[in-house]
């Protein structure tokens, strides 16, 4: 076994208990649990931070005050687990299509699953926060998804690969007007659609529409492979929609609100939207590797920018003196 100086990790999500000390790490569909038996938490996160690849273990431990043997050890652990980065395919120009699907499918359903984590979603289901934060979240997502015709056209104006731009135009077609769903949710809850649609989305939700549009005009493999992360997947569906339901009866909402968004994920389900990756390379056998890693990258930005959305959500939605919907400013509110 080679002997690794310079340690860097997969990327994986970390979720801790702190009533047990259990840590989970998850990295892509594998789950593994590490408990405290030597040592604490806070020492351990530190050193995780310098397993990046440009730090020697040497380094590690003159920084971190722990001994090199024990940093070893659990890079070797690590190793054997798959967690650490793996570069024997550096000195290839090209990289397998078929792995490169699974691997990026089955990141892309870790980091679905991470944006489902969010502070915002775990406070909505034991209500410290107000009603109007879940109509927020409504809010929001219809700017979102209504955005949908503008940045897959763009990805699709910027597309080069014909077989590509047949996927891309059946998905800008099927996702055409998906935003109506999410106006009629809100009219049940309130709000007059002209209100919804005049207003003024906030700039957590500006952010993730003009990252999509981006990307887009740089990469259309990266567009086409940030669909598997937020394009519904049949195996979360179903809990999804539990939490939603039980959310909305928390608040005393009419659950018939809810209908509008379900059929939304429903038919994004049905139509298979988060398998267009694995359509569009269907006759591709290998792929360049700067070409996806630069993709790769990009859903990984993609990944922050929900969590940027769902943060500005609470952070806007909280404050009882703010609008709803948001009003644009305009020359005369000067």
């Amino acid at each position: 076994m080679n002997k690794i100086i310079y340690p860097r990790l997969r990327h994986f999500t970390m979720l801790s208990d702190d009533k047990n000390k259990l840590m989970r790490i998850i990295v892509g569909k594998n789950h593994f649990e590490l408990n405290e038996l030597v040592g604490d938490r806070d020492s351990f996160l530190n050193m995780k931070r310098y397993f990046d690849g440009r730090h020697s273990i040497k380094e590690i431990s003159s920084i971190t005050n722990i001994c090199e043997k024990d940093i070893t050890s659990i890079v070797d652990t690590f190793k054997e687990l798959e967690i650490i980065r793996e570069e024997e395919t550096d000195n290839l120009s090209f990289l397998n299509k078929e792995e490169f699907i699974t691997r990026t499918y089955d990141t892309c359903l870790m980091w679905q699953r991470q944006i489902g984590y969010h502070s915002l979603f775990n406070l909505l289901k034991s209500k410290p926060l107000r009603k109007e934060v879940l109509i927020g979240l409504l809010i929001e997502t219809y700017h979102y998804v209504k955005s949908a015709p503008i940045h897959t056209g763009n990805a699709l104006i910027h597309c080069k690969n014909e077989k590509w731009k047949d996927v891309l135009v059946d998905y800008l077609v099927d996702e055409y007007n998906h935003g109506d769903f999410y106006l009629d949710a809100l009219e049940q809850l309130g709000f007059p659609k002209e209100r919804v649609i005049n207003a003024h989305p906030l700039i957590g939700t500006s952010s993730l529409i003009n990252m999509l549009i981006d990307i887009g005009s740089k990469s259309t493999l990266g567009y086409l492979a940030c669909t598997n992360l937020f394009e519904a997947n049949k195996f979360d569906y179903k809990n999804s929609k539990k939490v939603m339901l039980d959310i909305f009866e928390l608040y005393n909402l009419p659950i018939e609100a809810m209908k509008g968004p379900l059929t939304h994920f429903e038919t994004d389900i049905e139509m298979d939207h988060n398998s267009l990756l694995n359509e569009a390379l269907e006759d591709v056998i290998s792929l360049d590797k700067e070409e996806v890693n630069f993709a790769i990258n990009y859903v990984h930005d993609l990944k922050h920018s929900f969590d940027q959305f769902h943060d500005q959500i609470i952070q806007y939605y909280s404050d009882i003196s703010n609008y709803i919907p948001r009003l644009k400013v305009d020359y005369f509110s000067l």
